[in-house]
């Protein structure tokens, strides 16, 4: 039952707590610009029942909603999310368990987000697909919001006095199919932020973004939306602010390897597109012909140019161009690097090429990826690290551990925790 609520919620989830920094814009020359200035609520809507009547689902669901806006730090009568948008030009102040900003210049697709607690900004995407991972059995899959399929309706509703159109984004999470409906004004400019790209797609400004879980349409609505004169400082990084090229979003400023983050995408081949039959995925070109007939139940996203594929529950792998090169043989299958996979038979993980070739036979409860060629493994009840070819590089003797950043991996031992390298001596952080 859980499981179902945090399927419903995972496009969602991040606008209530995903941390995007409020700032106080130091003194400067200001001048006037018109915005438009939206601020956002939780929204839930549900046949109106009492406490009684409603089932468990219905009764976590509510908990949750009001969990959320508790967590976000939000006082009463006060938006979780506020926006000013002009023609070229976003500003995203959010609530949340970190509060931030995110400013965006759309002229030279630049943006940053701010932290006012550090006097930092640090440069990062427009805004980039929604991630997030989850088990299928024993097997870690991909979910992407850039897997989803866009769907233009000519249904219409009214929001504050704006005429709103309908667009469905269609997304398979897991075995469920779960779409997000996205009520927009095409009178007001776009606004798309963070995780939340899909909506650069859409032809105006998104007022209501919600999902059906459970007979319950849950997620953010507009509260309010007028067009102001506000000071353009608002759009800029304040002068005594330390500009970075980047920041991990996780609260740890070591960045993870380039490899594991470059590798990562979602997209097929130019001129390749995912197409389904309502019940199977294929792949067609983009001339319209058939490249790969709809066999498979589920896709999942791309690291490294790999992909997870799967039909009755057997898992397999497909290249950028959808060539299946690794068959639908396995119970669970995930991309390690480009030339290791994690690969399960008999509920253990063994470790292959992108030939099918065993480099370990199956032998782990886990695996993680391969970072600076070595990856943390589960065997029995204790962790240890292997590199590419198999061999131990750190023995089985941790309870917890984490992948290598810089050189460096946390590690749990007992009650003890600390940090290694790669030949599992003791090092400062």
């Amino acid at each position: 039952m859980k499981k179902t609520l945090q399927r419903g919620l995972f496009l969602l989830v991040g606008l209530f707590f995903c941390p995007i920094g409020f700032n106080s814009v130091q003194a400067q020359e200001i001048k006037k610009v018109k915005a438009w200035v939206v601020g956002y609520d939780i929204a839930f809507d549900m046949p109106r029942k009492d406490s009684e009547t409603m089932t468990e689902e219905e009764q976590q669901m509510v908990a949750m909603m009001e969990l959320g806006k508790a967590m976000s730090g939000a006082k009463e009568g006060e938006p979780l999310l506020k926006a000013y948008v002009t023609a070229n030009k976003m500003r995203i102040e959010q609530k949340g368990i970190v509060s931030s900003v995110q400013i965006s210049n759309l002229e030279d697709s630049i943006s940053y987000n701010l932290y006012a607690e550090t006097e930092t900004a640090y440069r990062t995407a427009l805004a980039t697909p929604k991630v997030s991972t989850e088990m299928k059995g024993d097997s870690m899959i991909v979910v992407s919001s850039a897997d989803g399929k866009l769907r233009f309706s000519d249904e219409t509703m009214e929001i504050h006095g704006f005429s709103c159109k309908k667009a469905i984004l269609e997304m398979n999470v897991g075995d469920v199919k779960q779409d997000m409906t996205i009520w927009y004004a095409e009178k007001l400019p776009k606004l798309f932020w963070g995780e939340y790209d899909y909506l650069e797609k859409i032809p105006g400004m998104a007022l209501k973004i919600s999902t059906n879980t459970n007979g319950m349409d849950v997620g953010i609505k507009a509260a309010s939306v007028k067009e102001e004169l506000v000071d353009d400082t608002l759009f800029t990084i304040p002068a005594h602010y330390t500009i970075e090229d980047s920041f991990d979003l996780s609260g740890d400023t070591a960045a993870v390897d380039s490899t594991v983050e470059a590798e990562e995408d979602y997209e097929l081949a130019e001129g390749y597109h995912w197409t389904d039959d309502g019940e199977l995925w294929g792949i067609e070109d983009d001339a319209g012909n058939v490249i790969v007939e709809p066999r498979y139940h589920d896709r999942y996203g791309y690291r490294a140019g790999l992909a997870p594929v799967s039909r009755d529950d057997k898992f397999g792998v497909v290249d950028k161009t959808g060539k299946e090169i690794i068959p639908l043989e396995y119970e669970g299958i995930f991309v390690a690097d480009a030339d290791r996979l994690w690969a399960m038979r008999d509920g253990l993980y063994a470790l292959i090429d992108t030939t099918n070739k065993v480099i370990v036979q199956p032998s782990y409860q886990t695996g993680s990826l391969f970072v600076d060629g070595v990856a943390y493994v589960q065997k029995g009840e204790k962790i240890g690290f292997i590199d590419k070819n198999g061999k131990v590089v750190v023995p089985f003797i941790y309870d917890e551990a984490e992948i290598f950043i810089d050189g460096k991996a946390w590690v749990k031992k007992g009650e003890e925790e600390f940090y290694i390298d790669s030949k599992g001596q003791r090092v400062q952080f």
